[in-house]
């Protein structure tokens, strides 16, 4: 076993999360000072992934994680000056609403999501799990004829360095090297044993985009029924829509293996863009029905990103 020292950077990430649970959960005024130390920590963690994804050219996340520790510091200091303001009759000590509901948000998704990407077990059970359902799915329509094949990790960007699940000697209860973004795939194959050309992997089964909505909602300074009524609406819609999602790009890649368009070959092409317009019209729907629902929620969502627009309209 090899130690990356880009391993240290999930457990920077996870301690910040933890620290920002404690500030969240806890009524005990000093806990509320953890809060400042969760927020550097959480900035630095997406700050220390600027680098990798300099490295592959992607400059929408290069920005995003180059912001991040710069974000950290800011919610810092502002965490401290609230939680200074002794004056304040706030039984919040002083700290707004929508900053502990975005501590709790997370929280409680950062840390699941953490969890699962970072423990090779649960890694696998997720993709397993949404895998083996999506296969069900096309060949009860008749949609495809495929099945799950073999569990796989790449353990390097280069070539050659794909091992079974069985046969890799890294731990597999916290990595403690660094893999590549997708490292862990299940394969995809034909019943006939050929393979279709396409590997499942974690950023298929939409456990991000559900997480999110999750930690969101739990986060709310709500009734817990209603928090219930909303999950039990919103974590089933992102599901199944996921599995039309990869069922549909699947057969696309079946049955037009040849097409192109500038390049990009039709599964890219639905992946990278026509499913992500889709996906992020789908999240705005959603996002509408739940302010419906919490419309705390909204409130939130609103006076989080209110110092941004601010600042926007200061620069216009």
């Amino acid at each position: 076993m090899e130690f990356n020292e880009a391993a240290i950077r999930p457990l920077i990430g996870l301690c910040g999360m933890i620290f920002l649970g404690l500030a969240f959960n806890s009524k005990m005024k000093f806990l509320k000072f953890s809060a400042p130390i969760g927020w550097l920590l959480v900035g630095l963690y997406f700050g220390l992934s600027c680098p990798y994804y300099i490295e592959i050219n992607d400059p929408v996340l290069v920005l995003m994680t180059g912001f991040a520790p710069l974000a950290g510091i800011y919610l810092a200091y502002y965490e401290i000056k609230k939680i200074l303001n002794l004056n304040s009759n706030d039984e919040l000590g002083g700290v707004p609403e929508h900053l502990i509901w975005l501590r709790g948000m997370i929280f409680l998704a950062g840390t699941p999501y953490l969890l699962v990407s970072q423990i090779p077990y649960l890694n696998k059970l997720a993709i397993l799990f949404v895998a083996w359902q999506v296969v069900l799915f096309m060949r009860w329509t008749g949609s495809g004829d495929i099945t799950l094949g073999e569990f796989v990790v790449n353990t390097s960007e280069v070539p050659g360095n794909e091992v079974l699940w069985d046969e890799w000697t890294g731990n597999k209860w916290w990595l403690f090297e660094q893999l590549p973004e997708n490292g862990m795939f299940v394969q995809l194959i034909n019943t006939d044993g050929s393979s279709i050309g396409i590997n499942f992997v974690l950023a298929f089964t939409a456990l991000q985009s559900i997480i999110v909505f999750v930690g969101a909602i739990l986060a709310v300074k709500s009734k817990f029924n209603l928090k219930i009524r909303t999950l039990m609406i919103v974590v089933p819609l992102i599901h199944i829509l996921n599995l039309f999602r990869n069922a549909g790009l699947i057969w696309l890649h079946t049955n037009y293996p040849e097409w192109e368009w500038f390049g990009i070959s039709i599964f890219d092409f639905g992946h990278s863009y026509a499913s992500k317009v889709l996906s992020l019209f789908a999240m705005f729907l959603m996002a509408i029905v739940i302010f419906e629902i919490m419309p705390k929620l909204h409130s939130n969502v609103l006076k989080v990103i209110d110092p941004f627009l601010k600042i926007l309209n200061s620069k216009n």
